[in-house]
């Protein structure tokens, strides 16, 4: 794989870049301005998401987003998502990419339709994330890179079409991501107001958001987003609670509701991974963000295998799955299978 054209930043990079980026002579709020009006979602609005409790999902054969929709299984991918259930799970955060996509659409459309369909099956709802914009050095999985943003977006438009016609007025879509953690490089408002006018003109009554990280990446792209998103992944309780606070200060700055889709820094040693998730989702609920763990199971990934470990944890050990390559709840974490006091919307 070639190297970028610039570099990719990193989570605390991305934070040194503000919302006022300037993008082809204008701002990204004064862009999306001077665009076309968008119309208000109709579908899954709400005051504050404190119920909303869920897992990223990779499935665990592909060691790149691509891999995985190449060789997707039906069964094996209703028995991992069948995981989340005895967590209390509502809603999965379903990764898909282009590049797997533009290999056989017709095929790789009707496997992402199967796959909404098996998370309905076991009582969640989906939230698809259509891009990916974060990569690892070693072990990457795929996505979008520097190169891709100044080309043709003609095809990438036709794939968020593809998938999302068929399912813009369906309830078991919950939210749209557009991209899973835009790293604030040029052109990148463009390309992400230009997804979401795709989203739109398909006529998606459900809310967009973008994957953003914290900060300045959360303002940077907010003017595209229904609803705003953080991706909290500091270590200690009063660390995530100068998060929280700062997220409420966005949430009361751009008068939209702000939800976590991605938490939960990783770690290799199975009871302190534990203890982060249990003060990272009693936090974040209470705070009305909800929570989005990444990731379901151990897997090929890079961040979802012991042996290739991402930087994003405590000591550096990014190892993110709750369960096991077995299937096994991972130690410590058998408090997620406590009912939760605040049930989504569909169940009360």
């Amino acid at each position: 794989m070639s190297a970028p054209l610039l570099p990719i930043l990193t989570r605390r990079e991305t934070l040194k870049v503000g919302a006022a980026t300037v993008l082809g002579g204008l701002t990204g709020a004064a862009q999306w301005a001077h665009g076309a009006e968008a119309k208000a979602p109709s579908m899954h609005v709400y005051p504050d998401y404190a119920w909303l409790r869920g897992f990223s999902v990779v499935p665990s054969w592909g060691a790149r987003i691509e891999e995985a929709w190449w060789n997707y299984d039906g069964g094996r991918f209703r028995e991992e998502v069948a995981l989340a259930k005895p967590l209390h799970a509502n809603c999965i955060r379903l990764w898909i990419e282009f590049t797997a996509w533009m290999a056989d659409p017709d095929r790789v459309t009707e496997r992402f339709l199967d796959a909404v369909k098996a998370i309905d099956e076991h009582g969640m709802k989906t939230m698809p994330v259509l891009f990916n914009r974060w990569h690892d050095f070693q072990w990457d999985y795929g996505g979008q890179y520097t190169e891709d943003l100044g080309r043709d977006w003609g095809p990438k438009l036709a794939y968020v079409r593809a998938l999302v016609k068929p399912l813009a007025t369906d309830p078991r879509v919950l939210i749209w991501d557009l991209c899973n953690e835009p790293q604030g490089v040029p052109r990148e408002f463009d390309w992400l107001k230009q997804v979401a006018g795709a989203v739109r003109e398909s006529g998606a009554r459900q809310p967009i958001t973008i994957g953003t990280m914290i900060g300045g990446n959360i303002e940077q792209f907010a003017p595209l987003c229904d609803v705003l998103c953080a991706h909290p992944y500091t270590h200690t309780p009063a660390e995530l609670r100068g998060q929280i606070d700062s997220f409420k200060a966005i949430r009361q700055k751009f008068g939209k509701v702000l939800l976590v889709n991605e938490c939960i820094p990783g770690c290799l040693d199975d009871g302190r991974r534990a203890e982060l998730a249990r003060f990272y989702t009693r936090m974040l609920s209470e705070a009305g963000f909800g929570w989005m763990g990444w990731a379901l199971r151990e897997g090929k990934a890079v961040s979802t295998r012991r042996d290739r470990h991402d930087g994003n944890g405590l000591n550096g050990e990014g190892f993110h799955p709750f369960f096991t390559r077995e299937g096994k709840l991972r130690g410590g974490l058998e408090f997620l299978c406590e009912k939760p006091k605040v049930l989504p919307p569909w169940e009360r």
